[in-house]
């Protein structure tokens, strides 16, 4: 295993882990990934993984534990819904 510190210089939220996900040589046959984090970013790993990856939902453990600009209780009062939508923009995009 391999731990790689990545500094955002600026960057927005997320986007240096996605390109350093998107950079990543990944293992000939079946995978698992847990991806756990900041809501948007998520969102992105989780679009690259299902959709361009190709892995299969059952194994993938994705979940926004926060979202930035929402306290706890506002985050856990609206997650499902947002997880909900996600998964329908995603499903609707792998139906097309």
């Amino acid at each position: 295993m391999e731990v790689v510190w990545l500094h955002r210089a600026g960057r927005p939220v997320g986007q240096a882990l996605a390109e350093a996900v998107r950079a990543l040589e990944f293992p000939e046959g079946r995978l698992h990934a847990f991806v756990h984090g900041e809501a948007a970013c998520v969102k992105e790993l989780r679009r690259y993984l299902r959709l361009e990856r190709e892995i299969p939902r059952e194994d993938l453990s994705i979940s926004g534990y926060w979202r930035l600009g929402h306290n706890e209780d506002g985050w856990q009062a609206s997650k499902r819904e947002w997880n909900a939508r996600v998964e329908a923009e995603q499903e609707g995009a792998t139906a097309a």
